[in-house]
Order: structure tokens, then sequence, then C-alpha cells
């Protein structure tokens, strides 16, 4: 199984290293009595505000994966979902909205906004959808612990 929780302690990791790196290059920077054209520690304070929300976002998404509902033999959050696609099986799981995008252990973190989720959210086992012109099938649905 995929711990969500580990995925957005790495995010937050390499978030914390970024920020840590523009407040070293903001601090180190010239001033703007020193040097007019110089745009260095605008651009890091800029950078570590994006950095900021970025962590707030992370925040938000601890708090989604934390109270995730327990499985109901639906495709919901926190699901592992297999998928019997044109190319094979497939295996995926939800996850919050932002989380989504890699893979881990073969198994690809699908956000539940993304458009294929959303064809088969809230379906069980032996659904059967139409996605890029190919039949696909719920085959596997189990809580990700």
């Amino acid at each position: 199984m995929i711990d969500l929780h580990q995925v957005l302690k790495e995010k937050n990791d390499l978030l914390d290293r970024r920020l840590a790196e523009a407040k070293f290059t903001r601090d180190h920077a010239a001033t703007p009595t020193e040097s007019h054209s110089d745009k260095t520690r605008q651009n890091a304070e800029q950078l570590m505000d994006s950095l900021g929300d970025a962590k707030k976002k992370l925040h938000l998404l601890e708090i989604e994966v934390n109270r995730t509902p327990p499985l109901n033999s639906l495709a919901t959050v926190n699901t592992l979902v297999t998928l019997r696609t044109p190319l094979g099986t497939k295996n995926f799981l939800l996850v919050p909205e932002g989380l989504g995008g890699q893979t881990i252990n073969d198994i690809f973190l699908l956000s539940v906004a993304s458009p294929l989720a959303k064809l088969f959210l809230g379906q069980k086992v032996g659904y059967i959808f139409t996605f890029s012109g190919g039949a696909h099938q719920i085959v596997y649905l189990n809580q990700n612990v």
C-alpha cells in the first residue's frame, strides 16, 4: 500500500529545502540601496511567497487525507482501483486534488479531479465506461491502508 502521509511529508520536505534556499538567496542579495538594477532579492521574496502558498496547500491536502472515509465498495478518495483497459490492467490510487500525477510502486496516483477519475468516481467493481475511445472496467477496489 502507499502511505499518502509519507508522500505528503516528502513534498513538504522538498518545499522546506527550497524555502531555505530562497531565504539564503534573499538574505545574501544586494539591497535596493546597494544596487538599483539587481532583482535577486525581489525574485527570492516572490519565490518564498509561492513556496509558502504551496505549503498551505499541502497542509490542506493532509487534512483531506486524514478525513478520507472508510471503504464502502465504491471508488472514492484513498481507494486502490484496478482498471482493465484496452492496453491491459492498470493500478490507480485515487487521491485528493493536487496530489496526483506520480507513480509509486507501479501504482499511479490519480487525482479525483482528473477527467479519468471523474468517469468512475463513486462506482463499484464491474462498472464499464469509455475513455479515449476504449472501454475500461473496474475489476478491483481496495482501501489503501
